[in-house]
């Protein structure tokens, strides 16, 4: 069972991969005009320990993190779970609010 949630992990971090990618390609663009001249992405009380003002950053952290999901004992399994798919939704709220007002 952890094997596909993992997958679905997985594919959910490919596309908001992808997604973070398009979006620090408009932050830059936003930069190069003068704009965009927040030095953080998301709050200093997100559960994110990155501080960064592009979006990269906070997905190779959720790759991190799913890796030591997916290594977790039973124990800790549902406990990193539900953080991991909680800072999924943050990032991925925040990609979708900015794509769609750029």
């Amino acid at each position: 069972m952890h094997d596909s949630v993992t997958e679905k992990l997985n594919d959910t971090l490919k596309s908001l991969y992808h997604n973070a990618i398009q979006a620090d390609k408009k932050l830059a663009e936003l930069r190069s005009k003068g704009q965009a001249k927040f030095s953080q992405i998301l709050r200093e009380d997100s559960l994110f320990i990155t501080h960064a003002d592009h979006f990269m950053p906070y997905v190779a952290e959720l790759a991190e993190e799913l890796e030591i999901v997916s290594t977790a004992n039973e124990q800790e399994y549902q406990r990193l779970l539900a953080r991991l798919v909680k800072k999924i939704q943050i990032l991925a709220d925040i990609l979708s609010q900015f794509m769609a007002v750029t």
